[in-house]
């Protein structure tokens, strides 16, 4: 029922984002569909694969492929509060910006779905509102569905991903962390899949990167004095330590505040030297006052900023001409080409929904998530993992899926990881590609 409510809902214009346009050229005719999975016959006895379990998980030796697949999907959906009386004011004349995520996750997650069952797939989804008051996350780990669940799918809190990936274990069950970059501490689950990759991944893909790109370096670590950029700035700190490639490349941190003056952060640059400068700030602000500094000193210095995901918000980089002459880079795991075949049946598909052609970045990511792993899933059973990176399953993003090994002793992974980093250089106002990196270890 509530995969049908949340159908009528997203189809509403009260139900979408403000950043998307209801009066939009038609669109040309659909590209082909995406490519039907190879499924091979069902079977639904369990049956051991003739070797060595992968990743020494017993489960992955097992070939286990049913008629109908049940898949629980999980995502921030706030239904609690559209349906409070008090706030029907509120909701009429002001769409919440927090309810707007997991809408358009889900809206993805569901043309995925509606195209996989167009192919013949069996699928029978939940929905979950982690934001329930009625069946918060510690209830739905008890739901009868969720019990007997083959997949998991999530757009998930910390404290969340804790709690469903304490079930996945548990229950022997592929949980699928869609979009926290962060591994919620967790050790020891081999089912836990995390998409977004984690910090640690991308201070380890930005060195590699510097090392890779960049001559004549002189490598320059930028941290405030607050915790968040502490924690980040150790995570370089560390890989730097760790791996012996990067003796070649010495790295200074320099620890700062926003008030710095101009010939302050000029004292730390080389005149002689490539400065490359990696900030760890995740907030576009701070990114932003840093930018206007080094952009002042391009004239004296040579200057590459390097920053961290969450520089992709700032769009002052497109519409201030004072920072065109500053290169600046900066990390993502999601970097979509719009002109692909599968981006071009999805803006399709959300026409023909949605009345619109701009799917928003959460959509993007629900609908290529949700069809990989679906896709997986259907093709070698629910144990996919062995072949998790079947070049075949890739819709719009190229992912790599690593082993993560917290210690070197360990044999089972603590889960795995996508190791596929994407950087992007914007320079003169204007985004370029600029090559990717596969942060393995």
């Amino acid at each position: 029922m509530l995969w049908m409510w949340l159908g009528l809902c997203s189809g509403c214009f009260l139900f979408k984002s403000s950043t998307r346009t209801s009066q939009v050229p038609q669109a040309p005719p659909a590209p082909a569909p995406p490519p039907r999975p190879a499924v091979q016959a069902v079977d639904t006895a369990e049956k051991n694969i003739p070797a060595a379990a992968p990743f020494h998980v017993a489960a992955f030796a097992k070939l286990i492929r049913k008629p109908v697949y049940h898949i629980a999907l999980f995502c921030p959906l706030y239904l609690d509060s559209m349906q409070n009386e008090s706030s029907t004011n509120a909701w009429l004349t002001r769409f919440p910006d927090y309810f707007v995520p997991g809408l358009e996750f889900y809206e993805g997650v569901k043309v995925a779905m509606d195209s996989l069952r167009s192919m013949g797939a069996r699928l029978v989804i939940k929905v979950y509102d982690t934001h329930s008051a009625s069946l918060p996350i510690t209830k739905a780990v008890e739901d009868s569905f969720l019990q007997k669940a083959d997949l998991i799918l999530g757009m998930l809190s910390y404290q969340e991903l804790q709690t469903l990936g304490a079930f996945s274990r548990q229950h022997q069950v592929n949980l699928v962390s869609a979009t926290l970059p962060n591994d919620a501490g967790i050790t020891g689950n081999p089912f836990l899949i995390i998409v977004n990759s984690t910090l640690a991944a991308h201070a380890h893909a930005i060195l590699q990167y510097v090392l890779t790109n960049f001559n004549n370096v002189h490598l320059t670590l930028w941290s405030q004095p607050s915790s968040d950029d502490n924690t980040i700035a150790q995570l370089f700190l560390d890989v730097h330590r760790q791996h012996p490639q990067y003796t070649v490349m010495p790295m200074q941190q320099v620890v700062y505040d926003t008030s710095w003056s101009i010939s302050r952060i000029a004292s730390q640059l080389d005149v002689n030297q490539n400065n490359v400068c990696i900030f760890t700030t995740l907030d576009p602000a701070v990114a932003l006052n840093m930018a206007y500094k080094m952009a002042s000193l391009t004239d004296r210095y040579q200057i590459n900023m390097i920053g961290m995901p969450t520089w992709d918000q700032i769009h002052t980089w497109f519409t201030d001409s004072s920072l065109y002459g500053l290169p600046v880079f900066y990390s993502s795991p999601f970097v979509t080409s719009p002109q692909s075949p599968a981006a071009r049946y999805l803006q399709q598909k959300f026409m023909q929904l949605y009345q619109t052609r701009d799917p928003s970045p959460y959509a993007w990511k629900g609908f290529d998530i949700g069809y990989r792993f679906v896709w997986l899933m259907l093709q070698y059973g629910i144990y996919f993992n062995a072949r998790i990176n079947d070049p075949r399953a890739n819709m719009l993003i190229p992912y790599q899926f690593e082993p993560v090994y917290k210690k070197v002793t360990d044999s089972i992974p603590d889960y795995f990881e996508n190791r596929k980093i994407f950087f992007m250089k914007i320079y003169g106002g204007r985004t370029y590609p600029a090559g990717s990196i596969n942060a393995a270890d």
